[in-house]
């Protein structure tokens, strides 16, 4: 790498640039640099080196430094995290270079380099906390191939520890400079890896993109150096107010006794929500139970509660797991534990190494205090999938009190979960709007077996009546079946009938076979896509001014295409936008990003008027801003239709009642067996929803339709 060199450097009488780090920067491959003091500065000096190892696609610099640097290296620093195109300019090092050469190397070309290293990634900056004191390390690793050369000694990565003070640097080359020069560079290499890690005791290691917003106010302070105390301090406060905080790579929080705390302005058994206190007291007798309390009706501050009350009567250490179906749920629990004054731990969207490093920390605070108390948040996918999380579920189940909150619980009931169950939670608490699996006692029965016994039953009726949820109007719009379709929905019938496929009178289904899951899909998905229900949407949004239209949500159907149409999402978000609607589809692909979140948030703020919503929707999100409802994808699952009117009868500040559209598809006149099949199953849902609407006896309202839709079924 540099075949001749001195064992030792005088600055600024020696030339340790020229003659060791630009010739090593030259050859090397990867830099580690780790100083007390960093300056963008000094970029001038090592220019001719840096432009070389930028040639190669490889070329990385990993800096470690204390948070002592400038206002302006900062800012600098903070614009190449935004990645701006503007910083990513191929030519930043050429006008260092020409800089350097006419010495005119000034403060904001050092300045332009450092933003554009860090946007284009070949410089990786991490800050190093101290429990007390600072990091003042003075050295740069460079590596080739195998090869390792180290300079280390007093001078900083500034321009005047480079230059102009009086430093001393050694030079050690693994290679060439015998055995103790290279266990010097081992053991150097070692550090600076389990630094970078967050790997060393009384420090703590923070990526520059976490730490800049706690460097720029701790500056404000005039505090001098920040701790690692004052990054967990400030740490706590952000994450006490809210915001999404996390924790830097392998940072484990500093352990301190913790209990969930109800909050104290939390009216649980009086008023409005009186009946959670009543589910509480009956969960709190037997220690399992099922809550079947309407959407909105607050099952999850019910069972948070619970798990308050239930740790606090012991003083053994408290694990709560709660398991829930999608991503955006288990960030609205997260934020809800939060509340509850303990931060979770959040082990959907991790890696599975992660996760393990997670319940390490996890089960070392359960074990070191006997008053402490974790919560582990994730999806039932993710229990499902990882084997080593239920290994140890099991094993630490058996050494602290844990308790099971399983959100939606009516999911629970598949076999994947069944045979996974976890039998060590001595706990067991199962949340619902609709705990009865529809069509499935089997599975229903399994639920009953291992949460236990329904502990309460408060329908949306009485949500309604105690002011939980706001009322509602609700409209029904017949939706004719095509020619085409009702052809279709016969002969999948008649499918089902050669098959051998029924209902009985008590939900139990017979012959329900891969083939005939398929023909069931197909014959509801041409219900739910039929043709004619957008040429009636369009009639109803045209009706009124496109202003007037505000937080609406469209439910359209998940199913496959039928006929070789277009999804029907596709063909809803078309019309909103020829209609001059402001809208924006909410589906799994969006749920699965950071979008997900930002999405619900600019349609509660009103920036958009309408999201189409499949399938996502369905199960326990927040949205109680919203308004109106079209119900397209008219579902014949109770859950799922029960679930979307839960979604629009939230209650919010300034919403005195909400507006529901049900799309009901009707087939030819008369109707046929199959026909007939097609109206009870929308004539039970319509019933439901007329029953608690508050237009119910109108004119033209849900009482007239059911007689409409009765006496069709009779084919008179």
């Amino acid at each position: 790498m540099v075949a001749t060199v001195r064992p030792a450097y005088e600055i600024p009488h020696d030339d340790l640039v020229g003659e060791v780090l630009i010739p090593a920067m030259r050859c090397a491959q990867t830099i580690l640099i780790g100083v007390g003091f960093f300056s963008s500065r000094c970029l001038a000096q090592i220019a001719p080196g840096l432009a070389a190892l930028l040639q190669k696609p490889s070329g990385k610099i990993r800096l470690l430094a204390s948070p002592a640097i400038s206002s302006e290296d900062r800012a600098a620093i903070e614009t190449g995290v935004t990645g701006a195109e503007s910083v990513l300019n191929a030519a930043a090092i050429e006008l260092l270079l020409e800089a350097r050469r006419s010495g005119n190397a000034t403060d904001a070309h050092c300045l332009s380099c450092l933003s554009y290293l860090v946007a284009s990634q070949r410089l990786d900056i991490r800050f190093v906390l101290m429990d007390a004191g600072m990091y003042h390390k003075k050295k740069w690793l460079l590596q080739q191939g195998d090869d390792w050369l180290a300079v280390h000694g007093s001078g900083n990565a500034t321009h005047r520890g480079l230059l102009v003070n009086g430093e001393q640097m050694t030079i050690d080359r693994a290679w060439k400079d015998g055995d103790a020069a290279r266990q010097r560079v081992d053991i150097f290499v070692k550090q600076f890896v389990r630094q970078w890690k967050n790997r060393s005791e009384g420090a703590l290691t923070v990526p520059a993109h976490q730490a800049l917003d706690f460097l720029r106010r701790h500056a404000r302070s005039g505090d001098g150096v920040p701790t690692v105390q004052d990054f967990w301090a400030a740490w706590e406060a952000d994450f006490q107010a809210g915001m999404e905080v996390p924790l830097p790579p392998n940072a484990r929080r500093p352990h301190k006794v913790r209990r969930l705390c109800i909050p104290a302005d939390l009216q649980w058994r009086a008023g409005r929500f009186a009946h959670q206190g009543v589910a509480v007291d009956s969960f709190l007798e037997t220690g399992r139970g099922i809550f079947s309390i309407a959407t909105g009706g607050g099952k999850t501050k019910a069972s948070l509660i619970s798990a308050a009350l239930l740790q606090d009567r012991s003083d053994d250490a408290f694990l709560l797991l709660v398991l829930a179906p999608s991503r955006p749920l288990v960030n609205q629990w997260a934020a809800e534990v939060r509340s509850f004054g303990v931060p979770p731990s959040v082990l959907s969207g991790a890696t599975v190494k992660a996760r393990r490093r997670e319940l390490e920390v996890i089960e070392a605070a359960l074990r070191s205090g006997k008053a402490h108390t974790e919560v582990v948040i994730g999806t039932n996918q993710m229990y499902g999938g990882d084997e080593p999380l239920r290994a140890w579920l099991g094993r630490i189940g058996k050494r602290v009190n844990t308790m099971l909150i399983a959100d939606e619980v009516h999911n629970f009931g598949t076999p994947s979960f069944l045979k996974n169950r976890p039998e060590s939670v001595k706990y067991r608490l199962g949340l619902s709007a609709t705990p009865i699996r529809q069509y499935d006692p089997v599975g229903t029965g399994e639920l009953a077996d291992y949460f236990g016994d329904v502990l309460i039953d408060f329908t949306i009726g009485d949500a309604i009546k105690a002011g939980c949820l706001v009322p509602y109007d609700y409209y029904v719009h017949e939706v004719e079946l095509t020619d085409e379709e009702a052809e279709r929905y016969s002969d999948l019938t008649a499918q089902l009938r050669r098959l051998g496929f029924r209902v009985d009178d008590e939900g139990q289904v017979m012959n329900l076979t891969p083939r005939t899951e398929r023909i069931l899909r197909e014959r509801r998905a041409i219900v739910e896509q039929a043709d004619n229900q957008l040429g009636h949407l369009r009639d109803i949004l045209e009706a009124v001014d496109v202003r007037a239209h505000r937080r609406s949500l469209v439910y359209v159907s998940a199913k496959p295409t039928v006929f070789g149409r277009a999804r029907q999402i596709e063909l809803v978000n078309r019309l909103l936008t020829d209609l001059g609607i402001v809208s924006h589809q909410f589906t799994n692909v969006e749920t699965s990003s950071s979008d997900g979140e930002r999405i619900l948030a600019a349609f509660g703020r009103g920036d958009y008027q309408m999201l189409t919503a499949m399938r996502v929707l369905d199960e326990g999100v927040d949205i109680p801003q919203t308004e109106t409802a079209y119900l397209l994808a008219s579902s014949a699952v109770e859950r799922e239709w029960v679930q979307r009117r839960g979604r629009v009868l939230r209650s919010w500040s300034g919403k005195e009642h909400a507006t529901l559209h049900d799309f009901v598809a009707m087939p030819p006149d008369p109707p046929d067996d199959t026909g007939r099949s097609l109206l009870r199953a929308e004539l039970r849902r319509v019933t439901e929803f007329v029953i608690y609407s508050r237009n119910e006896f109108d004119r033209g309202g849900g009482d007239e339709t059911i007689r409409r839709l009765e006496k069709r079924l009779e084919g008179s």
